[in-house]
């Protein structure tokens, strides 16, 4: 097996210690010199999709491929290595587990676990599943609307004040959205082609897992390994009162508020609107008018170091089991 590290060199968390990951890695493997690897730190955005896919053209077998930076270069590991038969992927949280929601929803101690990189070499892996959004793969979530605006947003003064805390960040750019101006744009959104839910709506978040942000757990119904994706669908936010509801939301409690926000499980999902869509997938923005999701069962070998139970096992009850198991069948 060969071992490949793609570094996102400007990331929280790797932008001021690259020498010191570089020289953690290469520390780890003098101890087992029969181990062969590679680092390559990315260049531009997006980088590493066509790098892995060159490089993994060239190796005859199996490669473990390890995303060292935040969320977005996870995001650039997956959809390298989606497609190709003899690929593993895994994170080396460097920067911390806040900055990787998938890694905080395998629970409260995951963290430390893919800190360890003698841990990561040596572990099994698991098969999880992916979200298709048109020709691109997402580990984590997607949203549309506000929450995508927000996102983005709220990554803009993360980067640019840094003192400021992550979800803090989260919070006030959904509330700027909110209180800016009637943020309703109507959608047409086909569920597994037939539930078609027709009007105006504010925002979406699309979970492939509970977590984002540093402390957030909007998904709470969402498992990575379940087959199934979760809409979470605001039809309305009021200002008054929004401040409440919005934090009840990123903490998990979304059923405190149904005449405001929805919740639907789905495999596949058409989305179209007249107007330009917002969409923030795994943190990577674009506008589009029209697209489609599709949850891709057992799609990844995802490594997952001894200690780690079971996917999402830190989430908060589903809310409607019922509806969840009529939906499988």
């Amino acid at each position: 097996m060969k071992h490949l590290f793609i570094i996102n060199p400007v990331a929280k968390g790797v932008v001021d210690c690259l020498p010191e990951i570089r020289a953690e890695i290469e520390g780890c493997f003098a101890h087992y010199p029969w181990l062969s690897y590679d680092i390559h730190i990315t260049r531009w955005q997006r980088d590493a999709v066509g790098f892995i896919k060159r490089y993994c053209q060239k190796e005859p077998g199996l490669v473990r491929i390890y995303a060292v930076g935040g969320n977005g270069i996870l995001y650039e590991v997956v959809n390298g290595a989606f497609g190709l038969p003899n690929v593993q992927v895994a994170c080396y949280a460097k920067s911390g587990e806040g900055d990787h929601p998938f890694v905080r929803s395998l629970g409260k101690n995951a963290g430390a676990l893919f800190e360890s990189l003698s841990e990561l070499v040596f572990a099994e892996t698991r098969q999880i599943d992916l979200i298709r959004c048109d020709d691109s793969y997402a580990l984590t979530f997607s949203m549309f609307g506000v929450e995508a605006m927000a996102n983005s947003l709220g990554e803009e003064m993360l980067s640019n004040y840094r003192v400021i805390p992550l979800d803090v960040c989260y919070v006030y750019a959904v509330l700027y959205h909110i209180f800016r101006s009637d943020m309703k744009q109507k959608y047409q959104i086909l569920l597994d082609d037939k539930t078609l839910l027709q009007g105006n709506f504010v925002s979406a978040l699309i979970a492939n897992q509970p977590c984002y942000g540093r402390s957030f757990r909007p998904g709470v119904d969402a498992r990575p390994d379940d087959g199934m994706l979760d809409l979470y669908l605001w039809g309305r936010i009021p200002r008054i009162g929004a401040l409440r509801i919005v934090t009840d939301y990123m903490r998990g409690y979304y059923q405190k508020w149904p005449e405001y926000i929805q919740h639907h499980g789905f495999r596949k999902m058409k989305l179209q609107s007249d107007d330009l869509i917002a969409i923030s997938l795994d943190g990577e923005f674009s506008y589009r008018t029209e697209l489609e999701y599709e949850i891709l069962p057992s799609a990844l070998d995802f490594v997952c170091p001894e200690g780690v139970t079971s996917l999402a096992q830190e989430t908060l009850p589903a809310s409607d089991p019922v509806e969840r198991e009529a939906i499988a069948r």
